[in-house]
């Protein structure tokens, strides 16, 4: 799932601030425009920058199927429901109905090719909006996120909860798949009644994985002193503000473009 992945690559090296100015002018830019260039341009940048993490293909799987969800979702519900909003003005050009008859308040749920049309945007601006931030937890190691949030004053109890949160998601994905294979190792065929014994399982393991947090936290006087020192330090460096400088002109260029043709429709 989401979890760092140890490697040597210029994007593992940088500082996390750089990352996360990144991901937030790339998700910026993909919410400002409506352009099928601009968003291509951005989900091309944010891949290149995806090759420079040299993040293998199987950490990106569960990455991948995120992202097609959301591609597919995206397309249909807006194909349906985009024409169908009290605020549309447009034309409406039906494909077919995916309904025989007309149903009481949801009607025929008629296909348009303007639904379409916006629904790849949608999808477009749903790729690149998740493939920016992504980059962050994958290439950035939790103790270095650690210190980014205390140099932007977060209080250590909220740095605690994100920081175990992003730990606990693939931990808990881990502890999943091993239950399973080991229930498939015990029976051929598994019902409904293994899956709610995984599911217990589950959730028995992660209490006890917590509780063992809690435990260490205490021995380690969490908490007991507002001021804490760390053996590492982060330092933004030369190549820390020429990523920040690209990711800055990646967002000027989505607003030049974007306000080059709201001039040319106030001008029409």
């Amino acid at each position: 799932m989401i979890e760092y992945v140890n490697s040597n690559s210029p994007l593992h090296r940088l500082d996390p601030r750089s990352k996360i100015i990144f991901a937030l002018c790339v998700m910026a830019a993909a919410i400002i425009t409506s352009s099928y260039l601009m968003l291509a341009f951005l989900i091309i940048v944010s891949a290149i920058v995806w090759i420079i993490a040299d993040v293998p293909f199987r950490k990106l799987k569960h990455v991948f199927l995120i992202l097609l969800v959301f591609i597919i979702m995206g397309m249909i519900t807006q194909a349906v429901f985009y024409t169908d909003r009290p605020d549309y003005t447009g034309t409406k050009t039906v494909i077919f109905n995916l309904l025989p008859y007309n149903v009481p308040i949801i009607g025929f749920l008629p296909v348009t090719v303007e639904g379409i049309m916006y629904g790849v945007v949608f999808s477009m601006r749903m790729v690149a909006v998740l493939l920016a931030p992504m980059i962050v937890p994958f290439t950035t190691h939790p103790s270095d996120m650690i210190l980014v949030l205390r140099e932007m004053r977060f209080p250590e109890w909220m740095i605690l909860l994100i920081t175990m949160s992003i730990r606990f998601i693939p931990l808990t994905f881990q502890n999943f798949y091993t239950i399973r294979n080991a229930q498939k190792l015990r029976k051929i065929k598994t019902g409904f009644h293994d899956l709610m014994l995984l599911m217990e399982t589950l959730l028995i393991t992660s209490l006890k994985t917590s509780k063992q947090t809690a435990l260490s936290l205490e021995t380690k006087a969490f908490g007991y002193s507002s001021k804490r020192t760390s053996l590492k330090t982060i330092k933004f460096g030369k190549k820390d503000v020429i990523f920040s400088a690209f990711s800055v002109a990646v967002l000027g260029i989505v607003l030049m473009n974007t306000s080059g043709i709201w001039i040319k429709s106030l001008n029409i």
